[in-house]
């Protein structure tokens, strides 16, 4: 009789600590959903707020303030709410995708890959996510240094035109590339000119040909800041001359931008940084 007893207090117990455990988890999803399916931004706002006070450690909540942070170009604030949510749920898959997608557009293909390969290691299929791994892995080639294909090329420029207005947001599609220089030059090294071929064959082919890009000259920060100026606009124009007097590419489709070192994408504080920050770009642009 006093076992009988013990188990119906236990099985009471029980019963008072696991409705309201049910009862917050069935909350939290609820707003997960509505997060989702809301459409007007100051409301999703709202709703996003209170499911971060009652649901803490809830990932998908995690996700959805990420993913709205995301569609008003607040990346940072983004990339927060996406580690989070891969912190809270390792296994969360959706979380390791839109960190990836951040990184590509902060211009961070490396970790992008990183984070691309650990969401397919949980939901392999994800085609969307395949696809952006495929580009991120080019984009980190060309920005390397190391070689590429006129095919790679295309399937970069190929990419949807998104309007990114956050400082330090990739206005893509963009491939930084390593173009080599002879030492505080603007003359194309023998190296240059065979990764140039490359893209001079892209540029000629139909998926590009009529295509409008921009060539843009940077440099890192050292030297004086004017010299740097100038010898990233010789760089660029002199990229796009070998371009034009090697290829069938209309003057008019090549434009050239030059920045010195006032758009660095590393910190100028390693050799290999700053060899990451001596490039050319090449962004295509709307028509």
């Amino acid at each position: 009789m006093a076992k009988s007893l013990q188990l119906l207090i236990i099985l009471c117990i029980f019963n008072l600590t696991a409705v309201p455990l049910m009862a917050a988890d069935q909350t939290c999803k609820t707003l997960a959903v509505q997060i989702k399916r809301e459409r007007n931004l100051l409301k999703k706002q709202t709703v996003i707020q209170k499911a971060l006070k009652l649901c803490p450690d809830d990932a998908a909540i995690h996700y959805g303030a990420g993913y709205a942070a995301e569609r008003l170009r607040k990346y940072e604030k983004a990339l927060s709410y996406y580690l989070q949510a891969s912190e809270l749920d390792p296994e969360y898959a959706k979380a390791y995708f839109g960190l990836g997608d951040i990184y590509m557009v902060l211009g961070n293909a490396g970790s992008a890959i990183d984070a691309y390969e650990k969401g397919l290691q949980r939901v392999p299929q994800n085609k969307r996510a395949r696809a952006s791994l495929k580009v991120a892995k080019i984009k980190h080639k060309a920005e390397q240094g190391e070689a590429i294909t006129s095919s790679e090329f295309i399937q970069v420029m190929q990419q949807s035109k998104k309007k990114e207005t956050t400082q330090g947001a990739i206005d893509g599609p963009l491939l930084r590339m390593q173009i080599h220089f002879l030492s505080s030059s603007a003359q194309l090294s023998d190296d240059a000119k065979a990764q140039l071929q490359i893209v001079g064959n892209a540029l000629e082919d139909p998926a590009l040909s009529g295509q409008k890009f921009e060539i843009s000259g940077h440099t890192d920060d050292t030297g004086q800041p004017e010299n740097n100026l100038v010898l990233s606009k010789m760089r660029a124009e002199q990229v796009r001359k070998y371009l034009l007097n090697t290829f069938a590419i209309k003057p008019d489709n090549l434009i050239v931008a030059y920045y010195g070192d006032t758009r660095p994408a590393r910190p100028n504080t390693t050799m290999e940084n700053r060899a990451l920050n001596r490039r050319v770009e090449f962004k295509r642009l709307d028509q």
